[in-house]
C-alpha cells in the first residue's frame, strides 16, 4: 500500500475514535488531501504541490462535496461549538474504501 493509501485510511480512522472536535476535523481534511494525493498520483515532493492537490480536489465531484462539507463544518463548530460528522466519515470511508481497497 502507497504510503498516501496508507496516511488517507489512517487519519480517517483517527478522526474515528478521536474525542476532539477539531482533531476530527483536521484529520478528515489531511485524509480527503491524502487521499486526492494517492488518487491522482501527485508528486509531493514538488513544491506547490498542494496547489496542484486542491485542484484536483477541486475537479472531483466526491472529493470536492466531502472537503467543502468538512470546511462547512470547521465554520459550524466556531459558531455554533457542534460538529455533525457522521455522514462526511461514513460517505469519505466508502470513497477510501472504492478508490484504495477494502
Amino acid at each position: 500500500m502507497n504510503s498516501h493509501a496508507y496516511l488517507a485510511r489512517q487519519l480517517l480512522e483517527f478522526c474515528e475514535i478521536s474525542d476532539d472536535p477539531t482533531v476530527k476535523l483536521l484529520a478528515l481534511l489531511r485524509s480527503i488531501e491524502e487521499l486526492a494525493i494517492y488518487k491522482y498520483n501527485i508528486d509531493d515532493s514538488l513544491e506547490g504541490y498542494q496547489s496542484v492537490m486542491l485542484n484536483y480536489i477541486k475537479g472531483d465531484e466526491k472529493l470536492y462535496k466531502l472537503y467543502s462539507a468538512v470546511i462547512d463544518e470547521m465554520f459550524n463548530y466556531l459558531l455554533e461549538n457542534e460538529v455533525k460528522l457522521d455522514d462526511i466519515i461514513q460517505e469519505l470511508r466508502a470513497e477510501v474504501n472504492q478508490i484504495i481497497g477494502t
